[in-house]
């Protein structure tokens, strides 16, 4: 095959890949009149005659799956001695070669191929093709971040990875950037490396049953994300604030230091006096240690503040007798009064009465205003006031034992009379 000549009605026009299992070509159908890409296989797949059977039966499937991960088939059939697929151009790169380029993928990335994958694997499952190759090479990364699987409907060599076991060597090899298995095995991200000695089980029962299955599992393994840390605003009027900010919050630290200072120089009762030289005083020099006998006080907390002004001395308040306040008893709450609703004008319809709440009931009944039970009615008369209790009798005075007299009488307290 040589560019510039025709492959059946394909003008084939330069090479893509060769390979072991053939060429690619970008070409042009002379028919269609569209850009296609054409894989032709090896002379010697079309003398096998169980290959080319499977060959056109996997073809005939693949070309009637519809999903958005699977690169559909144009065309499909035999040339000469070359059974070739002729499937769209797709405007995106080889994984492989976007792997040796850029290096390993993030976690979330390198999972989201897989999940694009195994939807593509889940259809291939579904149209009837048990088995499927699955490598980095047959898979283009499109520009979108669309991820598609080529060569659908080719029959799996022996050897080849396919399934659960090629999936998990392409999630390998997002993660670590090296084809699976290698001589140096680089460790994957914390979680995966379960899910990929799952996947890559040498007894296949010991797999993931699914694609999908596989794809879950590395989802769930996803490491949490950190939160981001406060970026350095770039806005120099963000950080002229900020600065400003901190600046007035400095200032007020100092200003409230000072006042406690001042407030515990100033108070005689809570702290020792500390002795403030006058203007006289510190003209003529220091102070000598006998002249004052509150200069040589332990120094305390407030020594430590920057000097401020030391309050005018006050006079000591003078004690005042307590002023009793009369206390008032405040009035007690009156419950608002109630006004009797007005009686319907004749031949309008009766209004509704609403329910009272638990622990109340109309009075009277039943439309009455809602009030604890035994509660008089709105409009009833007061009550006739209670007749004031008869006064008490006098006590009885007892009289006292012979020789004694009531002291005042007549009810005084017994006493002996006094003497003369």
């Amino acid at each position: 095959m040589q560019a510039g000549t025709l492959f059946g009605k394909y003008r084939l026009d330069r090479p893509l890949t060769v390979d072991v299992s053939g060429e690619v070509w970008a070409a042009f159908d002379t028919v269609t009149f569209r850009h296609v890409v054409v894989r032709a296989l090896p002379p010697d797949a079309s003398e096998d005659d169980e290959f080319c059977d499977r060959f056109e039966r996997e073809a005939g499937i693949a070309a009637h799956i519809r999903n958005p991960h699977v690169v559909p088939i144009h065309d499909f059939g035999q040339i000469g001695n070359r059974l070739f697929l002729a499937t769209p151009t797709t405007q995106g790169t080889n994984l492989r070669t976007l792997l040796q380029s850029t290096g390993p993928m993030e976690v979330s990335r390198a999972v989201g191929v897989v999940e694009q994958l195994a939807s593509a694997l889940e259809a291939v499952r579904a149209a009837g093709l048990v088995e499927q190759e699955v490598s980095s090479a047959n898979v283009v990364v499109q520009d979108g971040g669309l991820i598609q699987l080529t060569d659908v409907g080719l029959p799996v060599i022996l050897g080849a990875a396919s399934g659960v076991y090629g999936l998990t060597c392409v999630l390998y090899e997002c993660l670590t950037g090296e084809v699976f298995p290698t001589s140096e095995i680089p460790t994957p991200p914390v979680g995966m490396a379960a899910v990929i000695a799952r996947g890559t089980a040498v007894d296949p029962a010991r797999r993931y049953r699914s694609a999908g299955e596989l794809a879950a599992a590395a989802r769930v393994a996803v490491p949490p994300q950190q939160p981001a840390a406060d970026p350095t605003p770039a806005d120099p009027a963000i950080a002229r604030n900020r600065r400003l900010v901190a600046a007035g919050l400095a200032l007020a630290a100092i200003i409230a230091v000072a006042i406690v200072g001042g407030v515990i120089i100033g108070s005689g009762a809570s702290s020792p006096q500390v002795a403030v030289p006058t203007p006289s005083s510190s003209a003529a020099g220091p102070a000598s240690p006998s002249s004052s006998p509150t200069a040589t006080a332990n120094p305390t907390a407030a020594d430590q503040v920057p000097p401020v002004q030391a309050p005018a001395p006050t006079q000591a308040p003078v004690a005042e007798a307590p002023i009793q306040e009369e206390v008032i008893p405040a009035p007690a709450p009156q419950s608002p009064p109630l006004v009797p609703t007005p009686a319907p004008p004749p031949g309008a319809s009766a209004p509704q009465v609403l329910p009272c709440y638990p622990g109340y009931e109309h009075t009277p009944p039943p439309d009455g205003p809602c009030l604890p039970p035994g509660s008089p009615p709105a409009n009833a008369p007061a009550p006739a006031p209670v007749p004031a209790p008869a006064p008490a009798p006098a006590p009885q005075v007892l009289p006292c034992y012979p020789g004694y007299e009531h002291t005042p009488p007549p009810d005084g307290p017994c006493w002996a009379p006094a003497g003369p």
